[in-house]
């Protein structure tokens, strides 16, 4: 139904003054300055008629008066005689207002039957459920409310809907003589420009030569002419806009925020000058009809996509500032975190739009969104695989088991993260190959992330000579074990050195130690330094170390240092005497007098502070 419509529509004036071609001949309508609450009378067919006639009266003679408010509220009773829905936009508006001109047109053309023949409310007179002002097919229905409370009579959604077609039918037909001079007051109201309109131009269109009011696809041609115009000088606009825009956006003069602003406030003045286009040819030409229609729904589109194109490009402005205050990497985690959120703020604020243009073109909104449940559940078949993706990139972003920078065993390769993706991981293997990844396979991977490790395991096996006596493997377990205490590297917590056994052709010792650094880098510098102390202790006992080979001896062999082995002897038995025999540990006295002892990195290294 149309409901206060005339409070905020401009077009309302325009109507009016149309309307008031019809003033003579009716009666005066009801006085609204003693009740100004009282509704329309509709509560018979007669009443109904008369409403709509004398309510347009007074309507136009409260606007020629000045008197707004009272206007508006004669306007509102002249459209509460319609039983339609029309939308309550612009468009609506003017659909209404054309359908009561062809409404007054056809009344003024017809015989309208006497008053006695018209139903009205009588007392004990029952009223029939609609009536047809005869000979015509206008129609006049009773109108109850949910609970069955008769509301009155209305011109019929069907009529109204007709009217356009009724008025062709008609408009052949002559005038009464009293009514001449309203003859084609709706052609006249559409020929016109809008009530927006400045004066000078509405006095300039009238003044044009007639050539110019011939209608060209249901306008006249002058309205085409002004539209053209106005579309023609937006695109100027935008054009030097756009140019300005390119011109921040690539000099290397142009500050940082200029650059960064450029693009969306080139979008922001595309969404202002479409803006002037509607207004021009709304408000000011006034197209009516399906061109109106139409040009309404390019504009509304256009708009609409623009702003989804200045949205995203906010978006990822806002993510590079984010990071730029964080300072994050380009490859940084975060840092794709952050615009992925920025891509998904701005998807969502894209469908927001969508659905906001869905509405002001009228199309209903819930039908669409079941139909794509129904329809989407198959697209999600479709695509399972991507959507695995891109859920299993949520889960890396949020459990973040590694992240970008971080080396890392994956199944059975080795690499360093690079990016994580919204589909996949890419990471550099150690040959330098870049493997990507999809994420849902990823999630799935055995992950050793090396980079997260507080130490790194040293553990290997030394293999000595079968001809290293006792006490020469005495000596040389207790000065490995010295070894490892004494190195500030290595972690004294864990740190052990044992004869674990008797190999095929050597007697073999295990080196379990954590060495506190994180870097494998610095790991290998600390193992070798190790390595070469560790050969040092074996040398100095007189031992070495076995192959893992047998040897054939074809000459007498000059065996092992006889003398170096009575010293590791005597060193054992001197220990053993003053109850110092570090087996099968050192004692605590011992460990904290040989913590860090040891110079590292050595005497003579070029890293040597």
């Amino acid at each position: 139904m149309i409901r206060k419509l005339v409070g905020c529509r401009p077009f309302l004036c325009v109507c009016l003054v149309a309307l008031a071609l019809a003033s003579g001949g009716f009666q005066n309508a009801y006085c609204l300055e003693h009740d100004p609450l009282s509704p329309p009378d509709i509560s018979s067919p007669a009443a109904t008629l008369n409403t709509f006639l004398t309510e347009s009266v007074a309507a136009v003679d409260a606007f020629y008066a000045g008197r707004l408010d009272l206007m508006h509220a004669r306007a509102d009773r002249v459209f509460q005689t319609f039983d339609a829905d029309f939308p309550r936009s612009d468009t609506g508006f003017l659909q209404a207002t054309e359908a009561a001109l062809h409404l007054l047109e056809i009344l003024i053309r017809i015989d309208l039957p006497p008053p006695g023949e018209i139903p009205v409310a009588a007392a004990g007179d029952e009223l029939p459920a609609s009536w047809t002002i005869p000979k015509t097919e206008i129609r006049l229905v009773r109108v109850e409310s949910g609970t069955g409370e008769v509301i009155g009579y209305r011109f019929s959604a069907d009529t109204i809907a007709r009217l356009p077609d009724f008025h062709q039918r008609v408009r052949q037909l002559p005038v009464s003589p009293e009514h001449a001079k309203y003859e084609g007051v709706s052609e006249r109201f559409r020929l016109r420009p809008g009530f927006s309109a400045p004066g000078f131009f509405v006095g300039y269109v009238q003044s044009l030569p007639p050539a110019w009011f011939r209608t060209f696809a249901g306008e006249p041609l002058w309205k085409w002419t002004a539209l053209a115009i106005a579309a023609a000088a937006a695109l100027v606009g935008f054009g030097l806009f756009f140019r300005l825009a390119r011109a921040l956006d690539d000099g290397t003069r142009s500050p940082a925020g200029a650059r960064a602003l450029a693009r969306p406030l080139l979008a922001l003045i595309a969404v202002l000058l479409l803006l002037f286009v509607r207004y021009v040819a709304i408000d000011v030409i006034r197209l009516t009809g399906t061109q109106r229609e139409v040009t309404v729904a390019t504009l509304a589109i256009l708009i609409h996509l623009v702003m989804i194109w200045m949205v995203f490009m906010i978006a990822v402005r806002a993510a590079n500032f984010v990071i730029r205050m964080r300072e994050m990497g380009v490859y940084n985690l975060d840092t794709q975190l952050v615009r992925l959120v920025a891509k998904l703020v701005a998807f969502l604020l894209a469908l927001y739009i969508v659905t906001n243009l869905a509405e002001t073109l009228g199309v209903p909104v819930a039908p669409v969104l079941a139909g794509l449940g129904v329809g989407g559940l198959a697209v999600a078949l479709a695509v399972r695989p991507t959507l695995e993706n891109i859920v299993a990139g949520f889960v890396l972003f949020a459990d973040g088991p590694v992240r970008v920078g971080e080396f890392c065993r994956f199944g059975d390769k080795l690499g360093t993260v690079e990016a994580i993706g919204l589909r996949s991981v890419r990471l550099r293997g150690i040959d330098r190959t870049v493997i990507i990844v999809p994420n849902a396979e990823f999630c799935q991977l055995q992950l050793i992330n090396f980079t997260r490790r507080d130490a790194i395991l040293l553990n290997t096996r030394l293999l000595l000579h079968y001809e290293t006596t006792p006490e020469q493997l005495r000596l040389v377990l207790a000065r490995l074990r010295e070894l490892l205490i004494g190195h500030p590297k290595v972690s004294r917590d864990v740190a052990r050195v044992r004869f674990v056994g008797y190999g095929a052709s050597s007697l073999d010792l295990e080196i379990f130690a954590l060495i506190e650094t994180r870097e494998f880098s610095e790991f290998l510098a600390i193992q070798e330094d190790l390595n070469l102390r560790i050969k040092d202790v074996v040398e100095a006992a007189g031992s070495a170390f076995a192959l893992p080979s047998r040897t054939l001896y074809v000459e007498r062999s000059h065996g092992l240092d006889v003398e170096l082995a009575r010293a590791a002897a005597a060193e054992v038995e001197r220990w053993r005497s003053e109850n110092r025999l570090p087996f099968p540990d050192h004692d605590e006295r011992a460990r904290r007098e040989l913590a860090n002892t040891l110079d590292y990195p050595p005497d003579g290294s070029a890293v040597r502070p």
